[in-house]
C-alpha cells in the first residue's frame, strides 16, 4: 500500500523562525506599537493565522482590508531577509537527500503551508521545490478552508495524494501544528526541533518522533513505511 509524507513548510523544511519573528516584531512595533515576547510567539503566533495572530495583537477580529495590507507588508519584509541572510536561507540539512529517497520509494509527497500564494511562489523560485513538488498540487493559505487548529489543511493535502491519513506522516515544527495533524488522523507525526526543545515536543500527544534534521533518512522511512497503529 501506498505511503504519504505531508510537509509543514516553515520551520519544518526550512529554518526560518528568526526571519517570521523579525518581520512581525517589525510589523507590530511600526504599526500598533507592540513589543513581542517570546512567549507571545510560542503560544500565540507560530502555527496559527494571520486572522488569529492580529486579533491577538488587536484585541479584535481584523477586516479583511486590514488582513490583506498587514499580509503584504509582514510577507514583503519576510522575503526581504530571506535574500538579505542568503547564508542562512536553505533547505534543512538532509532535507533534499530525504525527498530524493521519498520519490524513488514511491511515497507520495506534498506541503501543507499557511503560507500565501506570493510567499510558495518566492521559495519555489529561490529553492528549487519544483524538484519534488508542484505549486498546482500543495496546499498554501488561499483563504478557502478553515485555517488552524481545524485539520482542513492536511486533509486537503492527504487527499490531493489519493491517500487516507492513516497511511501518511506529517511533519511538523509547532505544538499547533502538530496538535492539527493529531486531529486530522495523520498515521505518524515527526516534530521538527527547529524553534522549540526536542523533550518538550516530545511529550506533546500523538509525536512518534522528533527530529533536528532529516539526515537519519534510513530512520525515517522506516517509521513512514510502517503501519500505524
Amino acid at each position: 500500500m501506498q505511503r504519504g509524507a505531508i510537509f509543514d513548510f516553515n520551520g519544518t523544511m526550512i529554518y526560518d523562525g528568526a526571519f517570521h519573528e523579525t518581520a512581525w516584531r517589525t510589523w507590530a512595533r511600526d504599526n500598533l506599537g507592540l513589543t513581542l515576547s517570546d512567549e507571545d510567539f510560542t503560544y500565540r503566533i507560530h502555527g496559527v493565522s494571520i486572522g488569529e495572530v492580529l486579533e491577538f495583537m488587536m484585541g479584535r477580529w481584523p477586516s479583511p482590508a486590514e488582513t490583506d495590507a498587514a499580509e503584504a507588508e509582514r510577507e514583503q519584509c519576510y522575503r526581504d531577509l530571506c535574500l538579505e541572510h542568503a547564508d542562512a536561507y536553505h533547505l534543512i540539512p538532509g532535507l533534499p537527500e530525504f525527498l530524493d529517497g521519498l520519490v524513488a520509494r514511491g511515497v507520495g509527497i506534498n506541503i501543507a503551508t499557511a503560507s500565501p500564494l506570493v510567499n510558495m511562489e518566492f521559495h519555489f523560485g529561490h529553492l528549487g521545490l519544483a524538484r519534488w513538488f508542484s505549486l498546482d498540487t500543495i496546499v498554501y493559505n488561499d483563504r478557502s478552508f478553515p485555517s488552524k487548529p481545524a485539520p482542513d489543511i492536511f486533509e486537503r493535502a492527504m487527499g490531493r495524494l489519493g491517500l487516507s491519513a492513516k497511511d501518511c506522516t506529517v511533519f511538523e515544527d509547532a505544538p499547533a501544528g502538530l496538535e492539527v495533524a493529531r486531529r486530522a488522523g495523520a498515521g505518524h507525526i515527526v516534530a521538527v526541533a527547529a524553534e522549540f526543545d526536542p523533550a518538550f515536543l516530545a511529550d506533546l500527544p500523538g509525536v512518534d518522533r522528533v527530529i533536528v534534521d532529516y539526515r537519519d533518512a534510513d530512520g525515517l522511512h522506516s517509521l513512514i513505511e510502517a503501519r500505524s497503529a
